[in-house]
């Protein structure tokens, strides 16, 4: 099985100039790791830009890309675990949410009014509907360190993206600390699966199952707690 996920090193997913950890591979990577060899499967990891990871999910060049959230666009093409005619939150791959970035030489506040604000999101993120619905104005880029960049010199009003991929980014460099502020309270929150090609579940439709549900399983186990942990803890040290 081969998953897309974009180029972005967390204690979830560690990667270095676009290359997996083989060593330390990430939490994330080691429980889909197990559940894939218990299913009699092995798994690679392609880094691309969010949107690319879509475009090769609907045209079956991967079998599944993470964490995506669910929506009517994508299950055209994508297959989430579901339960009762609803997505299977049980088997869920990540809780996240979508935060607004400002200049900081703009006034501090805990919320902020989008509309008729030029803001610039990741491109086909699933939260450009909803800021088109609060009446911004949406630009779509591929990059996060672009759109930060874009935020610092006051081309655009406003950032939006999920915190934990702009926090490191911001944290690693000093210049975008010095001019960037987190509107603490997100606009939005989701839930992120293992979406997998409905081309590939129909071909494998037991495996992407057992892949579903070991995945769940494991995450309560010991095993699971200790090692992610381990990671957590490095992070923070």
């Amino acid at each position: 099985m081969i998953f897309a996920t974009v180029n972005n090193s967390s204690p979830r997913v560690v990667v270095h100039n676009g290359q997996l950890d083989n060593s330390r591979p990430g939490w994330f990577v080691e429980v889909t790791q197990k559940a894939a060899t218990h299913c009699n499967a092995a798994v690679e990891f392609s880094f691309v830009p969010w949107a690319s990871a879509l475009k090769m999910v609907e045209l079956g060049r991967v079998s599944a890309a993470f964490n995506s959230s669910y929506n009517k666009d994508r299950v055209v093409y994508g297959a989430y675990p579901m339960a009762n005619g609803k997505p299977d939150q049980s088997k869920a791959s990540k809780l996240y949410s979508y935060y607004a970035y400002i200049p900081k030489n703009k006034p501090n506040r805990t919320e902020l009014q989008l509309k008729n604000l030029d803001v610039v999101v990741e491109r086909k993120s699933s939260i450009i509907p909803k800021l088109k619905k609060l009446g911004a104005n949406v630009f779509e880029v591929d990059s996060y360190l672009s759109m930060l960049r874009m935020l610092a010199s006051g081309r655009i009003d406003a950032a939006i993206g999920i915190d934990h991929n702009f926090d490191l980014i911001i944290s690693k460099h000093p210049d975008l600390v010095a001019k960037i502020f987190k509107i603490p309270t997100p606009i939005k929150k989701n839930i992120g699966y293992v979406m997998f090609s409905k081309k590939f579940q129909v071909m494998h439709k037991d495996l992407v199952q057992c892949f579903w549900d070991k995945s769940a399983e494991l995450r309560k186990t010991d095993w699971f707690l200790k090692m992610q942990a381990s990671y957590i803890n490095a992070e923070t040290r």
